[in-house]
């Protein structure tokens, strides 16, 4: 077996600080997923329970808490956007610079994709009052 040259150890610390960035980028963007899945949760549960306590004392409430649900799934939606965008540039950027092309997986952007509709279902169903 022959010694590594400088050279050889080199040309290897660059991928491997590459993949380490990516894998990185994905740890990031499935932290914004959970914080995504909060919000959205938290805005549609507002929403809903409120919406079900109406329905339940036939009392009239005022529009405040489906509102705040209606912010909070928004938030929660727009916040996953941009954290996708965010990451996929990223991504692309390291690509430009020599990343692998099996470095990066797909179950954070799969991730992402599901909470996405399920989120958009959910603020639709708070618009429409859909019934539970």
């Amino acid at each position: 077996m022959r010694p590594e040259t400088k050279e050889e150890v080199a040309d290897l610390r660059i991928p491997a600080a590459l993949v380490r960035t990516a894998l990185s980028s994905e740890q990031t963007l499935m932290s914004w997923v959970r914080t995504s899945l909060s919000l959205s949760t938290f805005g549609f549960t507002i929403a809903k329970f409120f919406q079900y306590l109406a329905a339940q004392t036939g009392a009239p409430l005022t529009s405040g808490p489906r509102r705040l649900g209606i912010a909070l799934l928004t938030v929660g939606i727009v916040v996953l956007a941009a954290a996708v965008v965010e990451h996929l540039l990223r991504i692309r950027g390291l690509k430009k610079q020599g990343l692998p092309a099996d470095a990066s997986s797909f179950l954070p952007l799969g991730s992402a994709g599901a909470m996405f509709a399920i989120g958009l279902v959910a603020l639709v169903s708070v618009f429409l009052q859909w019934q539970l």
